[in-house]
């Protein structure tokens, strides 16, 4: 490589490094904009409805089932673990409005 080639690539390098700074410095900053799209509201009472009483219920009493049915059960093979998923997906949506409640948190806290 010959001392043309070497300042060619060291002059490449510096060309696309001040290309990216003027970019930058160019750039407006983009802020938050304050319209909302038109599902977010549908969602957001979707959203309550399953954080509220009717989702504490409803959790309790498919963990209530799903663990009579593992212990009382006398399930094998797929239905078993169909049995297990739907329980350990139960306890999971329970935490979002149960155990929040429970350990006296507030509206701060994110899942």
């Amino acid at each position: 490589m010959n001392i043309y080639n070497h300042t060619n690539a060291a002059n490449r390098t510096v060309q696309v490094a001040a290309c990216i700074a003027i970019g930058f410095a160019i750039a407006a900053p983009a802020h938050a904009a304050g319209s909302g799209m038109p599902w977010e509201g549908p969602l957001d009472q979707i959203l309550t409805s399953i954080e509220g009483p009717v989702a504490r219920i409803v959790a309790v009493i498919i963990i209530t089932l799903t663990g009579l049915t593992l212990a009382f059960g006398e399930t094998s093979g797929g239905m078993r673990k169909l049995i297990q998923i739907v329980f350990g997906l139960s306890i999971a949506f329970a935490a979002t409005s149960f155990f929040l409640t429970f350990f006296s948190f507030g509206g701060g806290a994110l899942v």
